[in-house]
């Protein structure tokens, strides 16, 4: 007769869960941190006007550098004197505004504020993929079409844009720079730090909706779930692969909205994965899951 007898109890599994199961963090980010690419070019704006720490001034007019001061007493009022202005040697000649506007200081300057506009613009509005082919159009038609006229008509068209560009002088020391990619940092901490307040979990069972400074939660379930991804910015996509993910549960009147996720599209895949599993276990006496 066999002794042999099945465990009733199986062996609990010590298998760790994969990350799937552990589900998927999804924050939502405000636009302010696509100001970074200004900061960056903060800091090297300061380290160049470090390096040329006598240059803030206007260098097509007569400065201070090179300037000596004299006081000379009046013989008519022995108890007043007059202060007469000489140039020292060697003071080098204003220059033309064409020729300032190629100085170190002012090129760093007009590159910190392009890319500072270019941010401000990239928070401000939305450029879906065919507006954005359309701008783009639209920009090099009028640039040759205005190419073609100077041609045609043999126009110096660069003059004028020369002339306006010649009375563009901007600079900062390199404290200015220094402080406005301090403050960039300080508030790019900030929203690190608070996105903790608003986020979102994906389960395999459920969905998790955690805000509030208490952490309050709602739950919504994930049976029939379907999502999309949309890229409603292409050059936020371009910055730090954001969109939108749009879910749909049911039962839920509205479509819940996940504005400006980072690298949407693992998210995405990471969703797919979640999503193809079915969190239901029939266990064997030897412990092997059966999805």
């Amino acid at each position: 007769m066999s002794t042999d007898a099945k465990n009733p109890e199986s062996p609990v599994s010590t298998k760790p869960r994969s990350s799937g199961e552990k589900g998927i963090k999804i924050f939502m980010w405000p636009k302010v941190i696509y100001i970074f690419p200004s900061a960056i070019v903060a800091l090297f704006c300061a380290l160049g006007m470090y390096m040329l720490r006598e240059k803030l001034y206007d260098p097509s007019e007569p400065h201070e550098h090179g300037v000596v001061q004299k006081a000379v007493a009046d013989p008519n009022a022995p108890a007043t004197t007059t202060t007469t202005t000489t140039t020292a040697p060697g003071t080098p000649a204003p220059i033309t505004h064409r020729e300032r506007f190629n100085t170190p200081q002012n090129l760093l300057g007009v590159l910190f504020l392009t890319v500072l506009a270019f941010n401000l613009v990239v928070m401000g509005l939305d450029f879906p993929r065919f507006e954005l082919i359309g701008i783009i159009l639209a920009i090099l038609f009028g640039t040759f079409f205005i190419l073609w006229l100077g041609a045609f008509f043999d126009l110096d068209l660069l003059r004028p844009i020369n002339a306006m560009l010649a009375e563009i002088y901007v600079f900062a020391n390199a404290g200015f720079y220094l402080m406005y990619a301090l403050v960039v940092l300080t508030v790019l901490v900030i929203v690190y730090i608070t996105r903790w307040l608003d986020y979102w979990e994906v389960l395999p069972n459920e969905i998790l909706h955690h805000h509030g400074p208490l952490s309050d939660l709602e739950r919504f379930p994930t049976m029939n779930l379907k999502f999309d991804k949309e890229i409603p910015d292409v050059l936020e996509f371009m910055m730090l692969g954001a969109g939108r993910l749009v879910l749909r549960v049911p039962n839920v009147d509205k479509a819940l909205i996940l504005d400006n996720v980072l690298f949407i599209n693992s998210k995405e895949e990471a969703l797919k994965r979640l999503m193809s599993r079915l969190d239901v276990r029939i266990t064997t006496d030897k412990d092997e899951p059966i999805l």
